[in-house]
């Protein structure tokens, strides 16, 4: 059988009081990192930073998609809906950073 099609490593570690997370993600051909409808796990007010390393990836967020290159960077509010595409033939891979909210007290 073929592996997972959404393959990823967080590669920050959980220290109390950490405001980001930095991921790898890899996709194979033709996959994505959500259901269309499926909604995000960032809390509200979090900023997301995406580069690609690899391949091409599809960035689909609030109706909007971006076409993505390797060595393109995408950064927008993780908090709304979004997910990413590979419509290569090939693997793709990109890093995403994710920046908590920053709260006003």
């Amino acid at each position: 059988g073929s592996g997972p099609r959404h393959r990823y490593e967080v590669l920050t570690p959980p220290l109390p009081g950490l405001r980001a997370e930095v991921s790898l993600h890899s996709l194979a051909a033709g996959a994505s990192t959500a259901e269309p409808d499926e909604r995000p796990m960032h809390e509200p007010g979090s900023r997301e930073t995406a580069v690609v390393v690899d391949g091409r990836v599809r960035f689909v967020c609030g109706g909007h998609t971006h076409e993505l290159e390797s060595g393109d960077a995408v950064t927008f509010d993780a908090d709304l809906p979004h997910h990413f595409e590979n419509p290569g033939d090939g693997a793709a891979c990109f890093y995403a950073v994710v920046a908590a909210g920053l709260r006003r007290s």
